[in-house]
């Protein structure tokens, strides 16, 4: 059996964390992770994937909590 994963960054990008008197601080912005249950292989298997692959995994069918509405 092959190994499935998402390869992704730990941060998303860099910005400023900004105070009330305008004090700049660089912080992270962090991927929105979920945990969600993938069909691989016929087996179901738990992974934390970005709000954004979430979406595109709706939209396939691999998702074992979500059908399509036909």
């Amino acid at each position: 059996m092959s190994s499935f994963a998402f390869k992704h960054k730990s941060v998303a990008h860099i910005g400023n964390k900004v105070s009330h008197a305008k004090n700049r601080s660089k912080r992270p912005f962090k991927f929105n992770l979920h945990t969600v249950t993938l069909l691989i292989e016929g087996q179901k298997q738990k992974m934390k994937v970005p709000a954004k692959v979430l979406k595109m995994l709706k939209k396939s069918g691999m998702t074992t909590h979500w059908k399509k509405p036909e």
